[in-house]
């Protein structure tokens, strides 16, 4: 049988290096399940979405493979639940309350500092959604792009606040600068992962911010067409 107990929070989960001390012993319904995802997200970072399996969390939690489909009957059910609690995680990094209280700049560097902090503090997470960004199977891809719609939305209100005070020019585009934003802050994580050194992170992210915030002045990619 499924079990149906609210679930835990994120922030109340067992850190990952003490599930295996746990999973001997007995927990509420909601503890366990707690720790599953979190096995999950090791799971699914070091096997993929697409070969992310039962077996695989339970190994990590210590569980004997029913104990894990007692909570995720099918292999869609565990997928499903893991990359609902993964864009948990992701919308959390762009929920800095500073964000509406300071200027456009300053906000895209607050988030791009989130996803540069989240490669470092919960690389699991990240790195399922650097790998749900390449599966394009009909299970995924659309919850894929909601989610990245989500992502987007956030960004694009801090750049159409900057629009309206002046800050940044009438001629961005919101949305194609939102998705450029996500998009780089792909590319931090990818570098972070990669062992870039700091302070080529550091310009990498000052690379971005400044590309998003100046296009749309002086035009300079219509004043380039043609040649």
């Amino acid at each position: 049988m499924r079990h149906t107990e609210a679930k835990t929070p994120m922030e109340a989960q067992p850190p990952l290096d003490m599930t295996r001390s746990i999973s001997r012993t007995r927990l509420p319904p909601a503890q366990r399940r707690a720790q599953l995802i979190r096995c999950a997200f090791a799971a699914f970072a070091e096997h993929g979405i697409a070969r992310a399996t039962h077996a695989h969390v339970a190994e990590r939690a210590g569980v004997s493979v029913p104990a894990v489909h007692s909570y995720f009957r099918t292999r869609e059910d565990l997928v499903a639940e893991t990359l609902v609690e993964v864009e948990k995680h992701l919308l959390a990094i762009l929920a800095d309350p500073r964000i509406a209280e300071v200027s456009a700049r300053e906000a895209l560097t607050i988030m791009v500092r989130g996803f540069d902090k989240a490669a470092q503090d919960d690389p699991d997470v990240v790195k399922i959604w650097l790998d749900w960004s390449t599966g394009f199977r009909a299970d995924v891809w659309p919850r894929y792009l909601q989610m990245q719609e989500r992502l987007y939305a956030i960004v694009r209100g801090a750049l159409e606040r900057g629009r309206r005070s002046g800050e940044l020019s009438a001629g961005l585009d919101p949305g194609a600068g939102a998705q450029l934003f996500v998009g780089g802050g792909h590319t931090v994580a990818l570098f972070r992962f990669a062992g870039g050194e700091e302070s080529a992170i550091d310009r990498l992210i000052d690379h971005l911010i400044q590309s998003i915030t100046s296009i749309g002045f002086d035009h300079p990619l219509a004043a380039g067409r043609g040649h």
